[in-house]
């Protein structure tokens, strides 16, 4: 997928207001120049939507007019999905000629990067659709020829937000579903290359309060290490191997474990590599966990002079699993940020740990909202029992 003249390009694609707050923090960030402009932001209700775009315009010299029509979509005939993930993908189903033709502007992208805030209706709904359609030809499209086949190579990695844990019932159903839907298809087989999770009240927890901003930024700071090591260093970890090695055991859901600004004069890289396991994005049991890849970020000048290498790095990440008896599958690597001092920011990307923690928070509630549906044209009761026995599939295989 990559091309040995440059490095690996990625596109954002952000559906829902939740979503949408995400996908504006990249907007004109210098660290990270895998995405540039890249970025599409969709709503089914034009008035989220645009709030969305106005907060894009605080990082931008365009005007509103413009930053619409270059950077926004909105889909389907209804204002809203009433927050129930079917309207979400019955809007993608309705317009998705429209999204196949805003997504063809990006066609230089490697991979992209789907964004979606999970306890809604709109992103959970159509993201694992879109995401199900172009891995497997635009089925539903009935004009294939009319569009390049240059999304055949592309890689597709979910960015799942699990919504707070005293949330309503509705909220953590559509949660469970949309992890399922991103996680398998309806007809049992992988979506997306690559499953990313955060829990917003696990980052609270944390110590990242001040309501979504604070969450967010979390997400921005670890996407951006995760991006960034596919671009500046010899020992390139890249989303390549993000997907490679879980993969192969079915294990390919991860979420981040980040530390930023830990005094490079003053910590042993193995002790920051503790802190990072101390912030992971969802609860989780680290005895579980199946494959880790560390990147460790560092001032270019401390890289410069020795300070810090790349060898240092893969032993303390080494040393670190040893100490908790853990045998991962995984690479570790170094990547330089511009400036001076001595600030390091690390990154543990783990994968195919045990989701059961996380679900905890959320099966009563979800069992709860499912006794009052009634099933319908929407969602049908087969339908559903196909979404919660896959999720239970890929659960139990990676609880083992």
């Amino acid at each position: 997928m990559a091309r040995t003249d440059t490095f690996t390009r990625w596109s954002v694609v952000a559906s829902g207001e939740g979503g949408g707050r995400i996908a504006t923090e990249f907007f004109n960030r210098s660290e990270n120049p895998g995405i540039d402009d890249r970025i599409l932001v969709m709503n089914t209700n034009r008035a989220d939507l645009r709030n969305t775009i106005n907060r894009m315009q605080d990082r931008s010299t365009d005007d509103i007019d413009t930053l619409m029509a270059d950077y926004a979509l909105d889909f389907g005939t209804q204002q809203g999905a009433g927050n129930f993930f079917p309207g979400g993908e019955q809007a993608a189903q309705e317009d998705f000629e429209r999204i196949v033709e805003n997504l063809g502007e990006f066609d230089v992208a490697d991979a992209f990067l789907y964004v979606a805030t999970l306890g809604g209706g709109t992103g959970n709904g159509s993201i694992p659709y879109v995401i199900d359609q172009f891995k497997s030809g635009y089925p539903d499209l009935d004009d294939r020829d009319a569009t390049s086949d240059w999304m055949d190579s592309a890689i597709h990695v979910a960015f799942g937000v699990w919504p707070h844990y005293y949330e309503n019932s509705q909220r953590h159903f559509n949660a469970v579903c949309g992890l399922s839907r991103l996680l398998r298809t309806q007809n049992n087989n992988q979506n997306a290359d690559m499953v990313l999770l955060a829990a917003n009240s696990h980052i609270e927890e944390n110590g990242r309060r001040g309501e979504y901003d604070g969450i967010n930024q979390s997400i921005i700071k670890a996407i951006d290490l995760m991006i960034g090591a596919g671009r500046e260093t010899r020992g390139v970890i890249d989303v390549q191997d993000y997907i490679t090695i879980p993969s192969q055991f079915d294990a390919y859901h991860f979420t981040p474990a980040v530390a930023t600004g830990l005094d490079g004069s003053v910590y042993e890289l193995e002790y920051m590599f503790e802190q990072a396991a101390e912030n992971t994005y969802v609860p989780l049991d680290l005895g579980t966990v199946k494959a880790a890849f560390a990147i460790v970020r560092a001032p270019q000048d401390m890289i410069d002079n020795g300070d810090i290498t790349e060898p240092e790095v893969y032993d303390a990440f080494q040393d670190w699993e040893q100490n908790h008896d853990l045998n991962l599958s995984g690479q570790a690597s170094l990547i330089p940020k511009s400036g001076r001092g001595r600030d390091v920011d690390v990154l543990l990307l783990l994968a195919g740990f045990d989701l059961n923690p996380l679900l905890d928070h959320s099966w009563d509630e979800f069992e709860q909202f499912r006794s009052r549906l009634s099933g319908g044209a929407d969602l049908s009761e087969r339908e559903l029992e196909q979404i919660v026995k896959n999720l239970e599939e890929y659960v139990d295989k990676n609880a083992e």
